[in-house]
């Protein structure tokens, strides 16, 4: 039966090797030494090892989505990085009661049995928390996305707005022409082609909102636009 020296030198050996620190592997490297021992025999002296090295196994997290351009950058770092704090802190808080519910049933119940259902609370929890943080990412890139979107179709407009002439209207079937082929290649790269029908959709929102724009239907079902005033 190996001594809780014996155990916390073999976690020790195991931590090292940067591999999670399991009761498998920690006898596995008894074993090695000549010793060995049971998994009743090496839990509750690896549990003790765990709880006084305040050990706990590393989480990847997924990188921040691809460099975005323009003033939108710095918002998404610091949105970014508040989501990432707040689902440690929540993930710390679930881990510190999962801890303290494990150190108090040890005291009560059969020593083997505390190990084993220490083990399913704290992967439950673990899994808990990943689920949750894999669901706030992607509301994350989402929101991103959408800002990102809103800031293009914008600057579409204003580049519209800019090229109208002043004082004089323009039919919609005429405005793509006005706009320079970079736009139409970035928008094409988006999967979002400057379209008739599409322009029409954006620069009419602009025109309920009274910006940038203003709109004349006529009687032969064209649509013309003109630059509002001021």
């Amino acid at each position: 039966m190996p001594s809780e020296k014996q155990v916390w030198l073999a976690a020790d050996e195991v931590h090292q090797t940067g591999e999670r620190v399991t009761q498998d592997r920690v006898i596995a490297a008894l074993q090695k030494r000549g010793r060995g021992g049971s998994t009743r025999q090496v839990g509750p002296h690896l549990l003790s090892w765990k709880v006084a090295r305040n050990y706990r196994p590393r989480l990847e997290v997924k990188g921040l989505p691809e460099r975005l351009q323009g003033e939108l950058v710095g918002f998404v770092e610091r949105v970014w990085e508040v989501a990432l704090v707040e689902a440690s802190l929540r993930y710390e808080n679930d881990r510190l009661k999962v801890e303290i519910e494990g150190r108090a049933a040890r005291e009560l119940m059969d020593e083997a049995f505390v190990n084993t259902q220490i083990a399913v609370r704290e992967n439950e929890t673990l899994k808990s928390r990943m689920a949750a943080m894999e669901v706030e990412t992607a509301a994350l890139r989402e929101r991103v996305s959408d800002l990102v979107a809103e800031e293009f179709w914008d600057r579409v407009m204003r580049e519209i707005a800019d090229v109208l002439p002043e004082g004089g209207w323009v039919a919609d079937r005429q405005v793509l022409k006005l706009l320079p082929p970079s736009l139409a290649r970035e928008a094409i790269t988006r999967g979002d082609d400057l379209t008739r029908g599409r322009l029409n959709k954006k620069m009419g929102i602009r025109v309920t909102h009274t910006k940038y724009f203003e709109s004349e239907d006529r009687e032969d079902g064209s649509r013309w636009y003109r630059r509002r005033a001021g």
